[in-house]
């Protein structure tokens, strides 16, 4: 696919303004690795068009008929950017009191077409700004980074058919916020965020009995419990990130179990959501969470172990020893009735 139209707006919502900046041919190189990186990106969430008549697929698909009418594509694009520029101020307005701040940066837009099956590819990417100095003058200067990582919302339109009634629309974003879906772009999600959020626990649950199987091993306790607390204490859910935070560093208690082993399964929990049909980013729902956690561990006849939630500092609350050949499982607790109870 050829690149056929690009455009960068600087988004302004602190001065409620649109900076236009042109786009020299040198340009299309970054555009390239960009949108290549954006479709070849796992931490993305499945969305569909919600109508036609929204303005920013109706200003994408005008635009994609009219490529001829140069001066229409421009004010399209500006349609575009301005529209985020209000839902940004909006959203600056309603976060003020958490003295949070939207992230401020360019917006990168571009067409790519293959006109001979007509089919197009629309990019929309929130890129950072950040200040350098220019080695020729040494003033200050303003721009965004090549880096990767700058890339902060981005957004690909797939256009097979400018005829179709709906589009399916790929949405990386690095934080929950929704105004990007739902205000700006003003898109449906294809998959709930409770089915997203109950998917990924039974992904992970079941890859770690899996791996565990046959073995009752300490880490498969801690590996889950790590699980449960990083979805019941982040907002914003991006699956890799999760996965590498729980498994990247950690080091196996059990003597039995070889790093190797953490990493395959570390490895293995990255390709649940395509083999599982899952979005890899999602707001995580505690209600679908709370389902699931429960766990109950025979401790010996007539007593049985339950865990319902996650578990803070897990090795200091729930402890094996072996005393004289006697097996126990010794449990904190801050409950004075209950401790009355078996204070012999």
């Amino acid at each position: 696919m050829q690149i056929a139209q690009k455009s960068i707006r600087i988004i302004d919502y602190e001065q409620q303004r649109i900076l236009t900046r042109e786009t020299p041919a040198a340009f299309d190189a970054y555009v390239a690795e960009l949108i290549t990186h954006i479709s070849n990106n796992d931490s993305v969430r499945e969305y569909k068009t919600r109508s036609n008549a929204t303005e920013v697929i109706g200003s994408i698909l005008n635009l994609c008929a009219n490529q001829a009418d140069t001066s229409g594509i421009s004010s399209k694009m500006d349609n575009v950017a301005n529209r985020l520029l209000l839902k940004e101020v909006a959203a600056q307005e309603r976060i003020a009191r958490t003295r949070t701040n939207v992230q401020k940066g360019s917006l990168i837009q571009a067409l790519l077409s293959d006109t001979e099956n007509n089919n197009y590819i629309y990019l929309l990417a929130k890129i950072e700004h950040s200040e350098w100095v220019d080695d020729a003058d040494f003033t200050f200067k303003t721009g965004f980074s090549k880096d990767k990582k700058t890339i902060w919302k981005s957004c690909l339109f797939d256009l097979p058919d400018l005829t179709a009634t709906e589009f399916s629309v790929k949405i990386y974003s690095n934080t929950v916020a929704k105004y990007w879906s739902d205000d700006f772009l003003e898109l449906d999600e294809m998959t709930s965020d409770e089915s997203n959020t109950t998917r990924a626990f039974k992904a992970i649950d079941a890859t770690l009995n899996q791996n565990f199987r046959g073995m009752s091993s300490p880490d498969h306790t801690i590996i889950r419990n790590g699980f449960i607390s990083y979805l019941k204490n982040n907002d914003h859910i991006d699956f890799p990130t999760m996965v590498d935070a729980v498994l990247e560093s950690y080091a196996p208690v059990d003597p039995d179990i070889k790093p190797e082993k953490i990493q395959d399964i570390r490895t293995k929990l990255l390709e649940q959501p395509r083999k599982r049909g899952f979005d890899s980013q999602f707001r995580p729902v505690n209600s679908a969470i709370n389902v699931r956690i429960r766990k109950v561990y025979n401790i010996s006849d007539g007593i049985d172990l339950k865990v319902t939630r996650d578990i803070e500092n897990l090795s200091a609350t729930i402890q094996a020893i072996e005393d004289n050949g006697i097996r126990y499982i010794r449990v904190r607790t801050s409950n004075d009735a209950t401790f009355n109870k078996f204070h012999y």
